[in-house]
């Protein structure tokens, strides 16, 4: 799968060393298309997913809330089983641990998802309620891209091997989830993720 995610940390951003968030809550979005896979005998190729999800301290200590939408022209039956999977309900890591750290999690919610996630600039955008857009970072002296990755040999949480980027716009604005976090942490990955 094409993922991005962003955060209110600062780059690096503490959990993914420490387990703790640089400003105390975590407030982040997660995004992703599937380039192939399914759910049992349901094709999710090509669906598309943002998450916006907040905690009041570190992930691991819960009391999460988070909305999960899903682009508009899915089927029904790959939105009840992305909702199966994002819940946590199917079993496989990320979602089967994740799911624990909510206390409030809404959706699939049905969105008209613009999402690009090639190339060093991924965005993705529901107009009025979540924009994401990602960039290089820049080297402070030259002010060009920097290549910069954190990699996990033995295999990380959400991926293995992440580009890290820096927020050019990061908003949510659903309900009781807002933020807005520009110039802050944020990965690209190529994932692979078991569901069941």
């Amino acid at each position: 799968m094409d993922y991005t995610e962003a955060c209110n940390c600062n780059h690096g951003c503490g959990c993914q060393f420490a387990g703790f968030p640089d400003f105390g809550s975590c407030e982040a979005l997660i995004c992703f298309e599937v380039k192939k896979g399914k759910h049992e005998n349901v094709d999710l190729s090509g669906v598309k997913i943002a998450m916006g999800i907040m905690w009041p301290k570190a992930i691991h200590e819960g009391n999460g809330s988070g909305v999960l939408f899903i682009n508009q022209d899915a089927s029904d039956e790959q939105v009840s089983a992305m909702g199966s999977i994002c819940s946590g309900q199917s079993g496989g890591m990320p979602f089967e641990a994740l799911a624990t750290t909510f206390s409030t999690f809404e959706g699939p919610v049905r969105a008209d998802i613009k999402m690009d996630l090639s190339g060093r600039n991924p965005s993705v955008n529901i107009e009025g309620v979540l924009s994401l857009k990602n960039t290089p970072i820049k080297h402070p002296i030259t002010g060009d891209d920097q290549n910069v990755h954190i990699t996990y040999p033995g295999g990380g949480f959400l991926w293995n091997d992440g580009a890290i980027c820096t927020t050019d716009s990061m908003e949510l604005s659903h309900k009781d989830l807002k933020f807005k976090h520009p110039g802050k942490f944020a990965a690209k990955a190529d994932v692979t993720w078991p569901n069941g």
